[in-house]
């Protein structure tokens, strides 16, 4: 089968891939999967005894991921769970974690900072209407799109 891809379509794909290899060899060299990370960086940035529902609303990630990622990081020993009103658990760092965080999460949140710091506020906010308007695009043609 032969399609012809739009070179916009090809440029942007390979750049949003692009990020995303970054992404990975620095999480990689951290020893953490994404979903560890947007766990981790959900709790630094929520506040430790937020719920598992706010942490997937934050990162974007599925319920189901978010709760076997909770599952695993709890079971190494990073977070543990208490108990609040029936049936939420509200979600806590370790000791452990508290370290973790320090020298894996914090890191990589300051490499980013560092970027953006590089980065003028104008194109910084070109860079952000932009990306806003291509995703407010994208949903759109989404909810139009027929299920098969």
């Amino acid at each position: 089968m032969e399609y012809k891809i739009d070179e916009k379509v090809k440029y942007l794909n390979s750049m949003l891939c692009e990020i995303d290899n970054l992404y990975q060899t620095i999480l990689l060299k951290n020893g953490l999967s994404d979903s560890e990370y947007v766990v981790l960086f959900s709790l630094l940035e929520l506040g430790e005894g937020c719920l598992q529902k706010d942490i997937a609303n934050n990162g974007y990630i599925n319920k189901k991921t978010t709760n076997s990622t909770i599952k695993k990081l709890e079971k190494n020993g990073l977070i543990t769970l208490k108990a609040g009103k029936y049936p939420n658990m509200h979600i806590y760092l370790t000791d452990e974690g508290k370290n973790f965080i320090k020298k894996c999460i914090i890191p990589i949140i300051e490499t980013e900072t560092r970027v953006m710091d590089s980065v003028s506020d104008s194109v910084f906010e070109n860079l952000v209407k932009t990306y806003s308007k291509y995703i407010s695009i994208f949903k759109d043609e989404i909810d139009r799109m027929s299920v098969k």
